[in-house]
């Protein structure tokens, strides 16, 4: 009896230390950075909208950090990146751009956003 209840605390220590909750900012940025890719987007009245291939060739990678490229390899632009609550903001100084983004769903593979147009992207890890 006596092991049976030392193995079971043995497990729930185990198991509570094991499971680590994941931020929302690690599953947009990873550990150090990741980079994302469209797969999908709709027009505001939720009608499916054909990417571009220049949208389809253009990627942003976050960083833990608060950095963010967007870019399709020919050109990019820096910044910043902030979430506040399911609020994503954009900030490209250099460019003198913002784009602020509702965040309606966010899981380690995919990130679905809503933007002030009513237009949504969904993306991918590349």
């Amino acid at each position: 009896m006596r092991n049976t209840l030392i193995i079971s605390l043995i497990l729930f220590i185990s198991v509570g230390c094991g499971s680590k909750e994941v931020t929302n900012e690690e599953k947009i940025a990873g550990t150090a950075e990741k980079t994302w890719e469209a797969t999908r987007e709709t027009d505001a009245s939720g009608d499916k909208d054909k990417l571009t291939r220049a949208e389809k060739n253009e990627r942003i990678t976050f960083a833990r950090n608060g950095n963010v490229q967007m870019g399709n390899g020919n050109e990019s632009m820096s910044g910043q990146w902030s979430l506040e609550g399911t609020n994503l903001k954009l900030h490209f100084a250099s460019e003198n751009v913002t784009e602020n983004f509702v965040v309606l769903e966010l899981k380690k593979d995919v990130m679905k956003l809503r933007a002030g147009d009513g237009s949504e992207l969904t993306m991918k890890p590349d």
